[in-house]
């Protein structure tokens, strides 16, 4: 979001007409090369989401950034409502095993979330949001293909203040929360503690069936929420160049799991299925295998920070977090035992981090060492229906360490040019434990695993500076993911063989601009990517498979733009265009490049929104209206899985309007009404598809959601 402010005058060197007026976009500052930038200085594809615009966009965790943000996806994970599907350019990864790697890296205050199980959590308090599009492995701790989203959350204000804020809505909604930071406690240390809780009922109704010999419902409704957040934040400034900043952060989950719905094939007159059935979001259900959907994660780190020299910093991220997911879910759609599951997962992580970072005239640096170690195990029992659930364990241990390293030579006032490396090894110790497979005829087996992967990613970019407002960048970037292990495969050999590492090289120009004397910014990115070994995940009827995919590219175009079209009307449009083809494609000794799909890679997608602010004298009147298009998209590779849960197209509107009344130049109240979906339009997000038996039990995005708010701050 970029606000307007005003200004004396537009500068002789801008570009456009200078029409006279007194006001301009704000800069925005993102940290997403490691030290403060202006949005518009720094060359890489990146969406960012100050607090303002996340309080004037209702976004509340990751999710609601999806929509506003060109070439991303974020949406639950299929059946559930805490996991969290991220794709990025087309890189994703359609089921956050506990297992597998994410495509697209999510960075808690610096610090990689390494598992998207559990990855929808709220977070008490964030300052912003940023979105980089690409691979980002010679800054970042961990090396991902598709991008990494930045989570970055309000240090301590070191004076006395706060904030207290509540809720209504629709379906039962409420909220509430606050936070509160004290006064600097003897010139050393300023604390910050924040709060958020919220609460839904159901969006769907889970009734008894009836049908025959049908099982009763265990749970009364779908979709129901049950959030909370805490965190507590420690600034000690030790001395004038030394720093330690202690942060904790809890949340938990505890809903019930989403409404599958159950939808058949349509064929053509040849038999041949051509998508889903045409259907409406429904209102209510019945399914007896759905029980509870529920995760809980905490982290803890410690941030130092010395400034050696007036160029020179020294920093340290030392890290833990661990994570407990627990589901029991219906994934047959009706009323009778056909697939049920259990999920219990514990995951925990520790990660260090150390980087050197140098701010000179003409050489910037960030120069980096990283270790991260985690471990996952899962108990998954299922029951197919034979009246005795089959066990079914598996876990993994994961170690990696990296050195990482960028580069900036500024040449001369217009040109800039970066190098940036990073070496990876990792190594993997997989588990999988099936004692029960001759309850159902298939193998019984208790196996070990071990694979090591290294990995060497260049990067390097040119930029140009045309004028003191519009600078052009090429960009060359490979990222990595490493190799793994299944961890739901039916036989040993398959437990036993590891799939292979994914390779991706992203080429990518862009132009970031302002003109009309900063009343106008367009950002431009276009890109390029080969990907090599593509990691995709099939889902074989009662567990899914990860298999690489040979080669492919994608290419695509990304625009986002903001005009100030008067000192109190601002207009946003941002754009995102995304096209795939598969090179190579050998599955099962059949080639599939001419009819595999892309997962959550729509065409075409489109946001618009206005903003309009209007002085009361008493205080301000704020209202942001926002409109999305998307795109029909499929979810899964293997066609008539696609098929069988394809979306089409939809769009949503969202609207907030908030009175913002000061009392004096600390205490405000503000109080705001707001809407989300308000066509209420029906779409789908997901689905599981069972493609032997012609239908899909597929998942809707929420109906409309309405309700008021008000904030007081102190």
């Amino acid at each position: 979001m970029a606000a307007v402010s005003e200004e004396e005058s537009f500068g002789e060197e801008s570009f456009g007409e200078d029409v006279g007026a007194g006001f301009s976009l704000e800069e925005i500052v993102v940290t997403a090369q490691k030290r403060e930038q202006n949005l518009q200085e720094t060359p890489v594809s990146l969406a960012a989401f100050d607090r303002m615009a996340l309080e004037a966009q209702v976004i509340r965790d990751i999710s609601d950034v999806s929509a506003l943000t060109p070439n991303l996806q974020i949406a639950p994970s299929p059946g559930g409502t805490t996991g969290a599907t991220v794709a990025i350019r087309g890189s994703a990864m359609i089921n956050p095993a506990v297992t597998w790697e994410p495509a697209v890296g999510i960075y808690f205050d610096g610090v990689f979330v390494a598992k998207n199980v559990g990855g929808l959590f709220d977070v008490a308090e964030l300052e912003r949001i940023e979105v980089l599009r690409g691979p980002q492995g010679a800054l970042y701790g961990k090396n991902t293909t598709g991008g990494a989203i930045n989570l970055i959350t309000r240090r301590p204000a070191g004076e006395f203040s706060g904030s207290v804020h509540g809720g209504l809505g629709n379906f039962g909604y409420y909220e509430f929360g606050g936070t509160l930071d004290t006064a600097r406690l003897g010139d050393l240390l300023s604390l910050s503690f924040s709060y958020k809780k919220r609460e839904r009922d159901g969006l769907y109704d889970n009734v008894p069936s009836s049908l025959p010999f049908a099982n009763p419902p265990v749970i009364d409704e779908f979709n129901r929420l049950d959030s909370e957040a805490a965190r507590v934040a420690a600034l000690f400034e030790l001395s004038e160049n030394l720093e330690l900043y202690y942060t904790f952060d809890w949340a938990r989950r505890d809903n019930t799991p989403a409404f599958g719905q159950f939808e058949v094939g349509t064929f053509n007159d040849s038999g041949e299925l051509i998508g889903p059935a045409e259907t409406k979001r429904l209102k209510e259900g019945s399914l007896d295998g759905t029980l509870f959907d529920r995760s809980k994660s905490l982290g803890h780190a410690v941030h130092v920070t010395w400034d050696i020299s007036d160029t020179v910093t020294f920093k340290s991220i030392s890290a833990y977090r661990e994570m407990e997911f627990n589901d029991s879910n219906d994934y047959d759609g009706v009323p009778f035992t056909g697939f049920h599951t259990i999920r219990d997962v514990e995951h925990s992580q520790t990660s260090q981090e150390f980087q050197l970072v140098g701010n000179g005239e003409s050489l910037s640096y960030v120069l980096g060492l990283f270790y991260f170690n985690e471990k996952a195990d899962a108990v998954n029992p299922f029951d197919f229906g034979f009246g005795v659930p089959i066990r079914n364990f598996y876990g993994v241990e994961s170690t990696s360490y990296a050195a990482f390293g960028q580069v900036d030579w500024t040449i001369s006032e217009k040109w800039t040019v970066s190098f940036g490396a990073r070496w990876t090894t990792e190594e993997k110790d997989s588990f999988v434990r099936h004692p029960d497979g001759a309850l159902i005829g298939a193998p019984t087996f208790d196996v070990e695993a071990n694979a090591s992967w290294d990995n060497f990613s260049p990067m390097a970019t040119v930029s140009y500076k045309i004028d003191d407002d519009v600078n052009a960048y090429a960009r060359v970037a490979r990222g990595w993911k490493a190799g793994g292990f299944n961890g739901e495969p039916t036989t040993a050999e398959e437990a036993q063989k590891p799939y292979d590492e994914e390779t991706l090289t992203s080429y990518e120009i862009g132009l970031k601009a302002r003109w009309l004397g900063g009343r106008l910014q367009t950002n431009i990115a276009a890109f390029y990517n080969t990907v090599e070994d593509m990691q995709l995940s099939s889902f074989l009827g009662a567990y899914s498979f990860i298999e690489n995919a040979g080669e492919a590219t994608v290419k695509g175009v990304e625009f986002e733009g903001v005009l100030a079209v008067t000192e109190s009307l601002t207009a946003f449009l941002n754009y995102g265009y995304m096209k795939g083809d598969y090179q190579d494609f050998s599955s099962g000794g059949v080639q599939k490049k001419d009819i595999a799909k892309f997962p959550y890679m729509p065409e075409n997608k489109v946001s618009v929104g206005l903003e309009h602010v209007v002085n009361l004298g008493f205080g301000e009147l704020h209202s942001r209206l926002d409109y999305s298009w998307t795109d029909e998209q499929f979810f899964y590779h293997e066609v008539d899985q696609a098929l069988l849960s394809k979306s089409e197209a939809y769009d949503v509107l969202n609207a907030r309007i908030a009175l913002m009344v000061p009392f004096n130049d600390r205490q405000e109240i503000e109080v705001s009404v707001w809407g989300k979906n308000l066509t209420d339009s029906e779409y789908r997000l997901n689905g599981i598809p069972i493609a032997s038996a012609g239908y899909s039990i597929n998942y809707y995005g929420d109906p409309r959601t309405y309700g008021v708010a008000a904030k007081f701050t102190f």
